[in-house]
């Protein structure tokens, strides 16, 4: 028999012994391809099965089934010849309920939720202008060449620091973690980058499930730097989409948004430059223009005119302040003479001078009565011309 002779003589086999089945399984793998067919594997914990839907029984289903949905499938078992594999040819898929792995998502989810995790508020903002970029990604896969691409086209003087690990199976999870936790230990250092992209392919559920695990979200939400989560196509969802600073729908757009494009920065420096020299220019043209308008003022042309101005007026002062210091010390001098002649008038020397005579005791005292007299007390006689001495007699 030839090999297609025996594939033939099995597809027969199968679809007469399995020409009607009820599988109960997990949806994993899902592909809504373009010609209408679904393309799927249902599995469980020991087998999958590669199963397949035509177009128009995709149309008679109430929804499309996603990956993690728990089902039960109707349909008959054939084989694909050019592969030489049987799938799973389905009729009608119904679901029972959601399947392990997204119910472990969900309680993860609240879990991390809960203890703030994915709160607004420890969101990070992105540099405006970063220049060293860390990526944690697979060193073989083809994402790490589309994020370079993207970056040498848009912003070639950027640094790219790869920090490479598995992003898929049993090592994914300690490898995401280990790299993480070494960008962050760069902080405070030369080295330490300004944003970092953790970044995967598409794929199915299982595929992206190390971006699910607890350890990888929670060094992501713990890491210094702002974090961009790039994991699959747009229509993949981790948890490490929550934990992350930002969410890009691919790993090309993430490298987007970190890189301005090098054309539109030299064309936005070029206009800064032109509206700076403008502006410098305008503020010259203005202090010309006033510098002009000082310069046609006559105190600015003639400057010695307001000097003579100035001392004019000051000699004219002059004058006055003499002038009024004359008055007023003639005004002085009167008063001054008019006063003395009244304490001339009241003075006692002008009595004396009448013919009157002054007693006064030894001491200078002026004697006003003669009771402050006794019998031998000696006195001086003051008159208009000199002093007398005498004594008191007995009276």
């Amino acid at each position: 028999m030839s090999v297609t002779e025996l594939t033939r003589a099995i597809r027969t086999t199968l679809e007469q012994d399995f020409d009607t089945v009820l599988v109960e399984g997990e949806i994993s793998g899902l592909k809504h391809h373009g010609s209408g067919h679904l393309y799927f594997t249902l599995k469980d914990e020991g087998a999958s099965l590669p199963s397949a839907m035509w177009k128009p029984q995709v149309g008679r289903l109430p929804a499309i089934p996603r990956d993690g949905d728990r089902v039960v499938v109707s349909g008959r078992i054939s084989v694909y010849e050019p592969r030489g594999a049987y799938q799973l040819i389905a009729n009608l898929i119904k679901p029972v309920g959601a399947g392990d792995l997204n119910a472990r998502l969900e309680e993860l989810r609240r879990k991390l939720s809960e203890e703030g995790l994915f709160d607004a508020d420890r969101k990070k903002e992105l540099p405006a202008y970063p220049f060293r970029v860390a990526v944690v990604t697979s060193r073989t896969g083809a994402v790490l060449h589309d994020i370079w691409h993207v970056l040498s086209r848009r912003a070639p003087h950027l640094e790219i620091l790869l920090v490479p690990s598995p992003v898929q199976g049993a090592e994914a999870v300690p490898g995401i973690r280990a790299a993480l936790e070494k960008i962050a230990s760069l902080a405070g250092t030369a080295d330490e980058p300004d944003v970092v992209i953790l970044a995967r392919g598409g794929g199915s559920l299982e595929d992206l499930w190390a971006f699910n695990e607890e350890a990888v979200v929670r060094a992501v939400s713990a890491c210094p730097f702002p974090t961009i989560s790039a994991v699959g196509h747009e229509t993949d969802t981790t948890l490490c989409d929550f934990a992350a600073d930002l969410r890009a729908p691919t790993p090309s757009a993430a490298a987007e948004l970190v890189s301005e494009e090098r054309n539109a920065l030299l064309a936005a420096l070029a206009d800064y430059q032109n509206r700076a020299g403008g502006a410098l220019l305008h503020l010259v043209d203005r202090r010309r223009e006033r510098l002009e308008l000082l310069a046609d003022r006559p105190c600015l042309r003639r400057p010695e005119v307001a000097v003579e101005r100035a001392n004019q007026t000051l000699d004219l002062l002059f004058d006055r302040m003499e002038r009024a210091f004359a008055v007023r010390r003639e005004r002085a001098h009167a008063a001054l003479a008019l006063a003395a002649g009244r304490l001339d008038a009241l003075s006692p020397l002008r009595v004396l001078s009448r013919g009157f005579a002054a007693v006064e005791t030894t001491e200078g005292t002026l004697v006003v009565r003669a009771a402050d007299l006794r019998s031998g007390d000696r006195v001086s006689l003051r008159f208009a011309d000199g002093r007398v001495p005498a004594r008191v007699g007995d009276t």
